[in-house]
């Protein structure tokens, strides 16, 4: 199982009561990460009433997870987002990230700690021939669309190079510290917070509801900012797909002179590096090996070949933390910002990709901005309404195509006997297996004792699968991911897995 994040061993986290009772507001946010915490702290601040509900405590989703690279570098290349979005797109999501970093900047600036802002140049590395070609071709649309980035040679990690570009005026900073101190100024601007509140239906309408296992809100409108929207079934489920990501942090120690700034390669999967300073050392931070969630059981393997690709870079191998977190991938490249298709008071953000900090910010942004009818110059171009044939066909159709073929091999495959049957199941593991004509997700406890879970994910009815790495039931088809116990982690499902039984001596039959 891995470990707790960097982020989560090194700060304090901020605590807020439970929702005891139902409420009314102006704005009802869902999710207490980077996102939901910044839009109720602006929301507040333009003088709306703000209810902010997060599941379990803040920052222990995606913001916990992330790397927290600040860029204008995006997933998807410029000259990509030109050919799909014209210029003047490429353009604008180059300025609106920007203009999210420097709205963290200037958050930063207002309080009570630094929480490891630093401006840092950023690095993006070709490793091979054809990739400099393509980071040529990148280059030239970085400087169309206004990036202050230039050929380099030189690199802050000894990391093999067939040249990079080098991106000036990029951030990095310390996500929990953050998230903290931003909780606490959002809370002493009038914003109410609770933690521990699982929603469990949103309703569109006049007013808009978001319904809890502690409640109900009712709200003129409802932001859902929960990485996966939790929001609907379909519409904007369709044009996203998740993606498992994995973190070690190498440290610490005395850094080498000029170790210093973001580094991304063109890998297939890519690996991304930054540093983090502490009172005890400096920790080399290194992610990648990304694979579809719930595509891979043998998930222990991802962290086996990061830490292989990592370990020449930093003067020591020592792996003091390992993570993994969710990122969420736009068929057509670019976040999907606004409102709910279908919706008129319900708003989501997401597809945020590799650039979760960057583009939660600017999701508070415009939707703080929306929902106060205020225009905003990049709301158009991040609608989440929008539908771009040419951008996104190719991704939308194998997307939603391995989907359809998870659920059509989930309701018509049979097993094979497991001679055991769930006996043979060892401590730390799970498998699924078929019993009296239902799959069954079936995990042993490290005391020996088993959790027996449905296999059929609530949100859309697709099989989960086993997560050894992070010993979880993840979906393949729409990202939900469930504890061993079946309790929900991640959405877009809102329920758990549902109660089963199993006959621990009776044959059953193990599920390929």
């Amino acid at each position: 199982m891995d470990r707790p994040s960097l982020w989560t061993a090194t700060a304090r986290a901020p605590r807020f009561p439970p929702l005891e009772s139902s409420l009314s507001a102006d704005v009802v946010v869902v999710g207490g990460g980077i996102a939901g915490v910044t839009a109720a702290l602006l929301l507040q601040r333009s003088g709306a009433e703000v209810v902010l509900l997060e599941a379990r405590r803040l920052g222990e989703g995606e913001t916990g997870h992330t790397t927290a690279h600040l860029t204008e570098v995006l997933d998807t290349r410029y000259h990509a987002l030109e050919s799909s979005f014209g210029l003047d797109g490429a353009r604008a999501a180059a300025a609106s990230s920007r203009a999210a970093i420097d709205r963290i900047e200037a958050l930063v600036g207002e309080l009570d700690a630094p929480c490891g802002f630093s401006r840092v140049p950023a690095f993006l590395v070709a490793r091979t021939a054809e990739q400099r070609r393509e980071l040529e071709v990148e280059l030239e649309a970085m400087l169309r669309v206004g990036l202050d980035a230039g050929w380099t040679d030189a690199l802050p990690y000894p990391v093999e190079s067939r040249g990079a570009v080098r991106i000036e005026r990029q951030a990095q900073l310390h996500p929990l510290e953050y998230l903290r101190e931003l909780s606490a100024r959002a809370a002493a601007a009038g914003a109410r917070i609770f933690e521990g509140a699982r929603v469990r239906e949103i309703r569109d309408g006049r007013p808009a509801s978001v319904v809890t296992d502690r409640g109900s809100v009712t709200a003129r409108d409802v932001l859902v900012l929960t990485n996966h929207p939790i929001s609907g079934r379909f519409g904007v489920h369709t044009k996203i797909a998740d993606y498992r990501t994995y973190v070690i942090a190498l440290g610490p120690v005395a850094p080498p002179a000029g170790a210093e700034g973001l580094l991304w390669d063109l890998d297939h999967p890519y690996h991304y590096v930054r540093t983090h300073a502490t009172p005890d050392g400096t920790f080399l931070v290194v992610g990648g090996e990304d694979h579809k969630t719930g595509h891979e059981g043998a998930t222990t393997a991802r962290f086996a070949a990061l830490e292989a690709w990592a370990r020449p870079l930093w003067p020591v191998s020592l792996v003091a933390h390992r993570w993994s977190g969710q990122v969420v991938e736009p068929a057509d490249g670019l976040p999907f910002i606004g409102r709910h298709p279908g919706a008129k008071h319900v708003h989501d953000g997401t597809g945020f990709s590799g650039s979760g900090m960057t583009f939660g910010t600017l999701a508070a942004m415009v939707l703080a901005d929306a929902v106060s009818g205020v225009p905003n110059p990049w709301a158009a171009l991040y609608d989440a309404r929008r539908v771009r044939p040419l951008a996104q066909a190719r991704r939308f159709v194998a997307e939603n195509a391995d989907v359809a073929a998870r659920l059509a091999r989930d309701r018509v495959r049979g097993g094979r006997p497991a001679p055991a049957g769930v006996g043979s199941i060892t401590p730390g593991e799970g498998r699924l297996v078929r019993e009296g004509g239902k799959v069954l997700a079936v995990a042993r406890r490290g005391d020996g004792s088993l959790s027996v879970r449905s296999a059929v994910c609530p949100h859309l009815g697709c099989h989960v699968q086993w997560n050894a790495a992070e010993e979880s039931w993840d979906c393949p088809c729409h990202g939900s991911r469930f504890e061993a116990e079946g309790g929900v982690l991640h959405g877009p499902s809102t329920r758990e897995l549902g109660e089963a039984e199993a006959d621990v001596e009776r044959p059953a039959e193990r599920v390929d």
